[in-house]
């Protein structure tokens, strides 16, 4: 067996120069290695190694990333290390030269120069910065030659705020308001109002007018400045008073001019009125109208007088019968007159020149022959009745004897309304003046009562019956009453003989109608309301002075003529000074056939019936009426054209003829005839005629309206002239035919419904009024209908017209037309509709304004706006020959020409058009409009 033997290891790092310089030897069990001291790398780039050639390289850690000394640092190389140092301004807590493998690790901190003595200028601050500092100049400094110098900050214009003054300082500046402004929120400055602070800065009768950053005066209207004192200096500032009225001319003529402080103003002298009704006014338009004292109710002078006007003022007298009173003058207001003693005829005959030449016996014209006829009869009565005053007066024979004056009531219509009025006043007075002389010289029969055919009379001689004041004595004549009381005629201080009559006129009351009654407070009133008598005149009659201001009324009874109606109200007038008035009577009550008066004095009296229904508004009637005048001259022209203008004749122009035709005779009858009420017969016939004339115009517009869809809807070379074939006759049967048919039937069914009480015209309050609306309505409808239709087809067949001629001209014409036409065709009448309700005011007045200058649409559309009628009016003017016939084609003629179009289907208006060579685009649409 072999034994092994042990070789003992060799220790290789015992030879130094086993490893290179700088380099660590390490023994194996069998061999060594070699392995670079710290900051060194073999030449290889192995960490362990052995055998010649090989070295230990030093490691230059300053160039390796990341940096081995970190930032602010400087990093220096050394042989298997390196040394690391802050730069300027840095400082590390190991040492400015720290070399690796001291203790500690190395860093570098920001040095705060600040803190060490280091010194800025004044007016600076020393600001450090990383590894340095700086210094830097204060706010409000700048830095100059190395001095912290001040800055004017008041050199920037725009340093300060508007309305600001700048103050520099050192090191800044501060910012105040000028003169007259200040700052409420520490950074605007605001204008200071002062004139709103004090109210008296500039004194009295001046106004302050504040200006940014001050304020000024200036005198009010009315004052001036007096040269001493200026605006800007409002401690001299005074204000003068302007006397306006020493210019003349400030106030208009029969006016005072009176001055106040600033102003001034204009009054009317007493007997003129200002024309806009102002007490005082200053408007130079306002001029001083004459007051017509005597036309007030009731009159200044009282009652048994006569009241002349006069400019500014007014003058009384007595009628005929009366003398002044003495105790009373117009000067203080408390005129009056008192009866003489009676004279009879004396008592009569009044202040008139006409009466007068009548009463002379020369010869008269021979128009005033009937006048002065009936006025010497009633005077004759008269004289008969007077001749002898020692007689005893036959009441009943004179009462008889008047019949032959008042049988020929009915020729005072012939007279003129200032005669009939003189001779109804002697015919009244007469009556009461052979009364009271029956009075002064009784007969037999105290108390009688007289009946004739033309007026009754009955009265009654007060004898021992006034012992009790309630006592009441009832008259009657013909139906109407009066009721007086003791206590009313012992204050008509009567002497002698006392006694009362009434009397009642048949027949007068046609002769003085409502044309006699005018309120002088509302004179509109007349007009604005439908006035009708409805009661016989009757009259009052006393013995003695007093006939008025009685302390307890005399009350009147009169019966209606006439049933009155709903609407209407009665109106209790008296005869006084040649006209009805309602001086001192007012309505006690009024049943539907009478009603009951209470007058403050004995009086001739009727009632008069006011419709309480306003028939019109006066805008209303006016609007209406002129408008109706303005169209029936349109339709008058437009009538005229359609049968002169031969270049524009066609079936179209005589449906338009119909059609104005119709509506002008409506108009024409709607003039004359809407307010002719006082024959209920007539005014029925009169509605008829409307209803049907009115529904003749919008049955005429249906056909219109239906031609113009039938002619377009056949636009088609082949059947162009297809509606020309429809006659006339067959237009005409449908025209007028159909609304006297809806007349017909109308006034069947409800015959009443034709006539109101305020204007002939269907009634509205039944609903007979859809006689007519319903109709327009429908028809209405059916046109909007059609032409919207037509319109939609129109857009179809001109597709291919020249894009010029279709675009611009056509299309912008026939739609006017078109939607002009819908308007005509009764867009009005819908308004009516509206005014059977409540919807009153504007639309009234809208429908009156539109429907009113129906005529002249018309005209304005057909016409007017009708380029060939255009030429024929301007040919007319100007009395040109014809041109030729060439410029002057009014109608397209489209021949069923076959079309060489290869295109399939009915050829197309604009390929017919051009195979004739007559494209026009207006001409086409004037000829289509309609």
């Amino acid at each position: 067996m072999k034994k092994e033997v042990t070789v003992p290891d060799v220790n290789e790092c015992a030879d130094t120069t086993a490893c290179p310089a700088y380099a660590k030897c390490t023994d194996t069990k069998d061999s060594y290695y070699c392995t670079c001291k710290r900051g060194f790398l073999a030449s290889n780039g192995q960490s362990q190694f052995r055998g010649p050639g090989l070295k230990c390289i030093d490691i230059d850690e300053c160039s390796q990333n990341p940096l081995q000394c970190g930032p602010n640092s400087i990093c220096k190389n050394l042989l298997g290390r390196y040394k690391c140092s802050c730069t300027p301004g840095f400082s590390s807590p190991t040492g400015n030269n720290w070399i690796l493998g001291q203790a500690g690790n190395f860093t570098c901190t920001d040095i705060n120069e600040c803190n060490t003595n280091r010194t800025c200028p004044e007016h600076s601050n020393c600001v450090n910065s990383v590894g340095s500092y700086s210094c830097e100049c204060q706010d409000g400094f700048t830095s100059i030659n190395s001095t912290c110098e001040d800055v004017d900050e008041c050199a920037n214009p725009n340093v300060c705020p508007e309305h600001t003054i700048c103050i520099n300082t050192l090191g800044n500046h501060f910012c105040n308001c000028s003169t007259g402004f200040e700052s409420s929120s520490g950074e605007q400055c605001e204008d200071v109002d002062e004139c709103s602070r004090n109210s008296t800065l500039c004194g009295p009768d001046s106004v302050c007018l504040n200006i940014p950053g001050a304020y000024r005066c200036s005198c009010l209207p009315g004052f001036f400045m007096p040269d001493f004192s200026t605006p800007e200096h409002p401690d001299t500032f005074k204000c003068t008073d302007i006397d306006e009225c020493t210019d003349i001319e400030m106030c208009p003529i029969n006016a005072a001019c009176t001055n106040t402080p600033g102003s001034y103003f204009c009054t009317c002298h007493p007997g003129f009125v200002a024309s806009k009704g102002q007490l005082n006014f200053t408007d130079k338009g306002v001029k001083c109208r004459d007051i017509d004292e005597c036309l007030k109710d009731p009159s200044p002078c009282g009652s048994n007088s006569i009241c002349t006007n006069a400019p500014g003022s007014y003058s009384c007298s007595c009628t005929v019968g009366f003398r002044p009173n003495p105790e009373g003058s117009v000067k203080h207001g408390n005129f009056s007159c008192k009866r003489v003693p009676f004279k009879c005829k004396e008592d009569v005959i009044p202040n008139n020149l006409q009466v007068q030449q009548c009463q002379k016996g020369a010869a008269v014209e021979l128009k005033n022959v009937p006048f002065c006829g009936l006025i010497n009869a009633t005077f004759g009565v008269l004289d008969d009745t007077c001749e002898n005053k020692t007689t005893v007066v036959s009441l009943e024979s004179t009462a008889k004897t008047f019949v032959s004056v008042l049988q020929q009531a009915p020729a005072w219509s012939t007279f003129t309304k200032e005669e009939t009025s003189t001779l109804a006043t002697v015919v009244l007075e007469s009556v009461e003046s052979i009364t009271l002389a029956a009075f002064l010289k009784p007969s037999e029969n105290a108390s009688q009562t007289i009946q004739t055919e033309y007026f009754d009379i009955e009265r009654k001689v007060i004898n021992e019956e006034c012992i009790e004041e309630n006592v009441t004595f009832n008259l009657k004549a013909k139906g109407d009453g009066m009721k007086v009381k003791c206590s009313t005629i012992k204050e008509s201080e009567s002497t002698g003989m006392t006694g009362v009559a009434f009397v009642s006129f048949e027949g007068m009351a046609s002769a003085l109608d409502e044309r006699f009654f005018q309120d002088p407070q509302a004179p509109l009133e007349n007009f604005r309301r439908k006035l009708r008598m409805n009661s016989r005149v009757v009259g009052g009659i006393m013995t003695g002075d007093k006939k008025d201001n009685f302390s307890h009324g005399v009350i009147y009874i009169l019966q209606h003529t006439q049933p009155k109606q709903k609407f209407e109200k009665a109106i209790c007038v008296s005869w006084s000074s040649g006209r009805w008035t309602h001086s001192g009577c007012v309505i006690q009550k009024s049943s539907r056939h009478q009603t009951e008066c209470i007058c403050k004095h004995l009086a001739n009296l009727a009632i008069i019936m006011a419709s309480g229904e306003l028939t019109m508004e006066l805008p209303l009637y006016i609007i209406s009426h002129v408008g109706m005048i303005i169209s029936l001259v349109c339709l008058v022209l437009a009538i005229a054209t359609f049968l002169l203008c031969h270049s524009i004749r066609n079936n179209n122009t005589y449906i338009h003829l119909h059609l104005c035709v119709c509506l002008f005779l409506a108009k024409i009858l709607f003039l004359v005839g809407i307010d002719k009420t006082g024959n209920q017969m007539g005014c029925a016939i009169i509605a008829g005629v409307l209803h049907y004339l009115f529904l003749a115009c919008f049955f005429w517009m249906l056909v219109e309206a239906v031609m113009l869809f039938l002619m377009v809807r056949n636009l088609k070379v082949v059947n162009y002239f297809g509606t020309r074939n429809i006659k006339m006759p067959y237009l005409c049967a449908f025209g007028y035919g159909l609304p006297g048919l809806v007349v017909v039937i109308s006034a069947s069914m409800q015959p009443q419904g034709y006539g109101m009480h305020d204007r002939c015209w269907l009634n509205t309050e039944t609903g007979f009024i859809w006689s007519f609306l319903g109709p327009v309505c429908a028809i209405i409808m059916i046109n909007s209908i059609l032409l919207s239709w037509t319109l939609w087809i129109l857009r179809q067949r001109l597709c291919s017209v020249n894009e010029e001629v279709s675009k611009l001209k056509n299309t912008r014409l026939l739609t006017f037309k078109a939607f002009a036409q819908i308007f005509i065709l009764g867009c009005t009448w819908v308004l009516g509709i509206f005014q059977i309700g409540s919807m009153a005011g504007v639309i009234a007045y809208l429908f009156t304004i539109i429907n009113s200058l129906q005529g002249a649409f018309i005209f304005l559309i057909h016409c007017l706006l009708n380029r060939q009628v255009r030429e024929e009016y301007r040919r007319w003017i100007t009395r040109k020959t014809k041109p030729s016939s060439k410029s002057q084609t009014s109608e397209i003629l489209l021949s069923p020409m076959p079309s060489t179009s290869k295109t399939r289907g009915p050829p197309c208006l604009c390929c017919s058009v051009r195979s004739l060579g007559v494209i026009h685009g207006s001409d086409l649409l004037l000829n289509l409009h309609l």
